[in-house]
């Protein structure tokens, strides 16, 4: 009885623990998701340079999603904003869901600075489909995995 007693906490903290590292729930494209904290785009971007060069798991919203093929988003969060591209380039494997504005999104992929010129930024208005302010100056997650968390999937 006393083995029991000792066992059943143990077994009640792993089983806390695995909820908590669990990837929530929604649909799942592109690589497997990292078992990583979760983050806010506006905590990540109130200290952009300790984010670079490692692999991070960012929550947002989807503001905006490349109309012709999918291959971009633009995510805000608490009044930042970030462009969102595919590791794999425009063209590549996965695509981001064309009516996905206005989803809570999971990112997985890196975070760094980025400068798009003047005529790429309105190219990418043009591709929102709407109106959409694009910065020149801003910040950039290469993903290599999103979940769209309020679409049902695996």
């Amino acid at each position: 009885m006393t083995r029991l007693v000792l066992v059943l906490p143990l077994f009640a903290l792993g089983a806390c623990a695995t909820q908590r590292d669990a990837t929530p729930p929604g649909l799942h494209i592109g690589a497997p998701v990292q078992k990583l904290q979760i983050q806010r785009l506006a905590a990540v971007q109130s200290e952009p340079a300790a984010h670079f060069e490692r692999t991070l798991l960012v929550e947002a919203k989807i503001a905006a999603v490349c109309q012709s093929m999918g291959c971009w988003m633009q995510v805000e969060d608490g009044g930042k904003t970030t462009m969102v591209r595919w590791e794999a380039g425009c063209g590549g494997q996965y695509e981001f869901p064309k009516d996905a504005a206005g989803e809570r999104v999971l990112i997985q992929g890196s975070f760094y600075p980025k400068i798009i010129a003047k005529e790429d930024v309105a190219h990418l208005q043009d591709e929102a489909g709407k109106d959409v302010t694009i910065p020149e100056e801003g910040y950039e997650m290469n993903a290599s995995a999103v979940v769209l968390l309020d679409r049902r999937g695996d």
